[in-house]
């Protein structure tokens, strides 16, 4: 009876801490949604350094998330913390190397820190990733102007219009240039 006994009880531990271990696991990930919408409100609030703190807070709870990092990131580059941004990008590139949009963002904040060949760099992967990123030929191509790399600049400029990238259109429209 008493080798029952024991068995019952450490099935009871064994259950017990599943469902607390179920429940903290629940909880962190209620806790990373939430202050993911707490990030994005302070955001639109203009509070950036709550939203810095909360985005951060969610990184500590889901550090393998690349959301959090581009979120955090964001919010430096708005607040004109580039170096700052980049890092977070980075980080967020390691945690998913697939997601094209995370390297044409890294690459929007390196054309913001005059870094342009890293930017074209960064915008490369990303239509390697998806070569039918129009977003990405256009920034390539605006950073190929800004190195006066104008044929380069052309080229990318018409692949994104055909891509039906409006704002490639207009600047060969404007240029009287055809795609």
């Amino acid at each position: 009876m008493a080798t029952r006994s024991g068995r019952m009880r450490r099935c009871f531990i064994y259950r017990s801490c599943f469902v607390l271990l179920a429940g903290l696991f629940f909880l962190c990930a209620c806790n990373v949604s939430y202050l993911e919408k707490f990030g994005e409100f302070d955001v639109q609030q203009g509070n950036y350094e709550e939203a810095i703190k909360d985005y951060t807070k969610a990184i500590r709870y889901a550090p393998k998330d690349p959301v959090p990092h581009v979120s955090r990131g964001y919010v430096y580059q708005k607040m004109g913390k580039n170096d700052e941004a980049i890092a977070d990008y980075t980080q967020a590139i390691a945690l998913d190397p697939t997601d094209g949009e995370l390297y044409l963002i890294r690459g929007v904040a390196y054309s913001l820190k005059g870094l342009e060949d890293e930017a074209i760099l960064d915008y490369s992967k990303a239509i390697v990733i998806d070569p039918r990123n129009g977003d990405a030929y256009f920034n390539r191509a605006q950073s190929y102007e800004a190195k006066n790399m104008n044929d380069k600049a052309i080229e990318d400029y018409r692949i994104a219009a055909r891509l039906n990238h409006p704002r490639a259109q207009g600047v060969l429209m404007g240029r009287k240039i055809s795609w």
